[in-house]
């Protein structure tokens, strides 16, 4: 193995071990993109037999080379592939063994739940590991699993050109959405500078209901519809923008009473006397409400 492998092997061999010392079932990655790949660890060294009729720990000790070990997943949904039943494991969920009694999976969150990053990042991961196929193991009175396991996921700030924060929020909380003119690929949009970048939006209703703010041509003339540069001398915040809003309170005197909440926002950028050619390229923003579910 040569130098730099080795300290690579080191480096992770130390990056898993401190954090396995605090929980038995983590990610990796964290900050966690949800449509990039992380790798879920499951650390059965650290599980504790006995708090949900578990033993897999003491089975593991016991008989070190027992059949694979695989994942129970159920939030924030179960598996696409499925979890198979609990007396015939999915083989798709089995974990690789990487070290003693240490286990992991590697996917992309948002492909192996079939959701949206903003349902990982409310829910997070619930799942145990278990023995093949769930079967009783003579001289254990408790199942071969583990207890249930529940992984919080940290968001990983975004990269794109038009970010949210947060993405997951209560329904009265703050929205900001950050736009990186440096990425703009309109020639007309490019060099901004501040009093020049505004924000086109209208909301879509849960019933389907579509509010416009205001048309485009009134957009660069509505102070409330303007984003702020963060340019502050440092390179990094030089080409952002920037508008904070509470979504409810910024359509709230267009709805009535009978409307349903908002389910989405509908934006594209706008300087004055820009046109786009020949329309422009909507981006929307997801508003799911943070739930404790």
């Amino acid at each position: 193995m040569n130098t730099s492998r080795l300290l690579t092997t080191l480096a992770l061999a130390i990056i898993t071990t401190s954090t396995s010392l605090s929980q038995a079932a983590y990610i990796q990655p964290s900050p966690t993109s949800a449509n990039e790949e992380i790798t879920l660890f499951i650390d059965i060294n650290q599980s504790q037999d006995g708090l949900q009729n578990n033993e897999l720990n003491a089975i593991l000790s016991s008989l070190p080379d027992s059949t694979g070990v695989y994942l129970w997943a159920w939030n924030p949904s179960a598996p696409v592939a499925g979890n198979g039943d609990w007396g015939a494991s999915n083989e798709s969920m089995r974990l690789n063994r990487i070290g003693p009694k240490l286990y992991s999976i590697t996917f992309v969150p948002t492909e192996f739940f079939d959701i949206q990053g903003a349902e990982l990042y409310s829910n997070g991961i619930s799942c145990l590991a278990k023995l093949k196929d769930g079967a009783p193991i003579d001289g254990f009175d408790g199942e071969p699993k583990t207890e249930d396991f529940h992984i919080s996921i940290t968001p990983k700030l975004c990269g794109d050109m038009i970010c949210v924060f947060p993405e997951v929020r209560r329904s009265d909380d703050f929205l900001s959405i950050t736009y990186d003119n440096s990425q703009e690929t309109y020639e007309g949009l490019q060099g901004m500078v501040d009093g020049e970048c505004y924000l086109w939006m209208a909301a879509k209703l849960l019933d389907g209901t579509n509010i416009i703010y205001t048309e485009e041509e009134f957009v660069t003339s509505t102070p409330e519809l303007q984003m702020k540069s963060l340019a502050d001398g440092s390179p990094e915040n030089d080409s952002l923008f920037r508008i904070t809003f509470i979504p409810q309170n910024l359509f709230g005197s267009m709805m009535t009473e009978e409307m349903a909440g908002i389910d989405y926002l509908i934006c594209y950028v706008l300087r004055p006397g820009f046109s786009y050619p020949p329309g422009p390229p909507n981006y929307y923003i997801n508003l799911p409400i943070l739930t404790c579910d």
